[in-house]
């Protein structure tokens, strides 16, 4: 009895003795957003986000992988001017092994993105993004197998599936966007057969709940519904600090924005039964204390050199009266006025529709410089006109206003409207001298190209800009250039006063 007792827990030691297992660390960064110096919400610069992340790697009990989630090129000065090339050479020194794009990669232009990721110093990996009329062995890759250690990590990258809302003709041209959803139907089977120790989904998505995002924008709870083969996925868009949290059978982790926090994950491999036993994560919050990384300061020191002089440059001089972003735009807000007022200039519109694109202001009693005109217009989007008659431009200022709430919200210059009780409003004046509309005739207006593309939110707006009546035309103009142009073109002191564009009914 004794004999078989102790053959027994022999047994049991020998299979516990021979099971094998592995740690990997799973470092995540995601919209990055070109922070390389620093900002209010992300005081540490890439520099010393750099020296974190190689701490990290350095105390690792194992392997480590480094997966960047997108938004990275974009939402500096000095991104604006650079465009992302020594950005992602940046991130590539900081040790980063797959980047995924996010949206606001294609900001700079299709052509710009094409470039980007023909000359990608890392592994991208975006499945469902198709480029148009090139062979399907040219599309991006959606996956990739790595050996970290002994263990087979499967990676999965997918960007944001409702890109095409939010841009227009030239990036429609270009690419066609399939869901998350349906590219990991397509895609999963052919992971799972090369047996993976792990699957890992890097997306540029983030968890949101059904009620907070109407529009289906982020698809991570179905996918983690629908998949539970996947062990960890990393999010990003939504900038939410997330240190880690179940969903399903899956991990899921994202780590805020501009490099508030560093995402770590660990997983814990089976080697012998190939299955993740274990994941453990948590957020790193690098300091400005944080020593800066050398090779990182060497390799951007060109483009951070060349902002802070473009940054400096004066392009008027001291207004006696700042042009504030507060108040409502068409009905009381200055910097939106300001906005109208140099988009129709430049375009020749009798109409403008825009809002606020942050808080900042142009100050008075100092000169304005490019680093003041970005912090106003901090957007890389084009100036775009159509031709729309003034019941269209009721409908399209009555959609506006009920969203008035909503940061996306644009008002009105050189139109008047009433809005009456029930949320229609009628065009009372258009036009120089603000004469009765015409009926039947069509009218330039002006906005930018965010707003024309929509992004889900104004479906009147996109039934208007689709007839062909309407002529609609990406002018290609930046509308930060445009409005440095207007300033330049008035050296002079002068006051913005909005007027009430837009008045509701009582």
């Amino acid at each position: 009895m004794h004999i078989k007792k102790y053959a027994f827990l022999l047994l049991l030691w020998c299979l516990v003795a021979t099971a094998e297992e592995c740690v990997v660390r799973v470092l995540h960064t995601s919209d990055l957003h070109a922070n390389l110096t620093g900002d209010d919400i992300a005081p540490a610069s890439f520099a010393q986000l750099s020296t974190v992340l190689k701490q990290l790697r350095a105390d690792a009990p194992g392997p480590v992988l480094h997966i960047d989630t997108g938004d990275t090129i974009e939402g500096s000065l000095a991104g604006s001017l650079c465009k992302g090339r020594p950005i992602l050479k940046a991130l590539k020194q900081m040790g980063c092994d797959i980047w995924v794009p996010g949206n606001h990669e294609f900001d700079f232009g299709t052509q710009n993105f094409l470039d980007l990721a023909a000359n990608c110093p890392i592994t991208m990996l975006c499945g469902n993004l198709w480029r148009r009329e090139v062979p399907l062995k040219e599309h991006y890759p959606a996956g990739k197998v790595l050996y970290c250690g002994k263990a087979r990590i499967a990676v999965i990258g997918l960007t944001a599936s409702y890109l095409p809302n939010w841009y227009l003709d030239d990036f429609h041209e270009a690419f066609e966007v399939e869901s998350a959803e349906a590219t990991l139907r397509r895609i999963l089977p052919v992971v799972l057969a090369q047996k993976p120790d792990a699957i890992i989904l890097a997306v540029h998505q983030g968890l949101t709940t059904r009620q907070n995002d109407p529009r289906g924008v982020n698809e991570v709870s179905r996918i983690a519904q629908l998949f539970p083969e996947i062990d960890l996925i990393l999010g990003g868009h939504t900038h939410r600090a997330i240190p880690g949290k179940a969903i399903r059978k899956s991990w899921y982790l994202q780590p805020a924005a501009h490099g508030e926090f560093i995402g770590l994950a660990e997983l814990t491999i089976d080697l012998q039964e190939h299955r993740v036993v274990q994941i453990t994560s948590r957020l790193v919050q690098p300091s400005v204390e944080t020593t800066a990384d050398p090779a990182i300061l060497e390799l951007l020191a060109p483009t951070l050199s060349a902002a802070d002089e473009h940054g400096r440059t004066v392009i008027h001089e001291p207004l006696g009266r700042e042009i504030g972003a507060k108040g409502q735009p068409g009905v009381s807000c200055p910097v939106s006025e300001l906005i109208c007022i140099a988009l129709a200039e430049e375009t020749g519109a009798e109409v403008a529709l825009h809002g606020t694109l942050s808080t900042a202001i142009l100050p008075a009693g100092q000169p304005f410089t490019n680093a003041d005109l970005f912090a106003v217009v901090p957007y890389e989007n084009t100036a775009v006109t159509a031709e729309v008659t003034a019941e269209e431009l009721g409908q399209i200022v009555a959609e506006q206003w009920a969203q008035r709430k909503v940061y996306t919200y644009c008002g009105l210059w050189g139109a008047t409207a009433v809005i009456d009780a029930g949320g229609i409003a009628c065009i009372t004046g258009i036009g120089p001298g603000l004469a009765a509309p015409v009926p039947g005739r069509r009218y330039r207006i002006v906005l930018n190209s965010h707003t024309a593309a929509g992004g889900g939110r104004t479906p009147v707006l996109q039934r208007i800009l689709a007839n062909p009546a309407a002529n609609l035309t990406d002018t290609g103009q930046n509308t930060r250039q445009i409005l440095r142009d207007w300033l330049r073109k008035h050296p002079d002191d002068f006051t913005i006063t909005p007027f009430r564009w837009i008045r509701p009914m009582r």
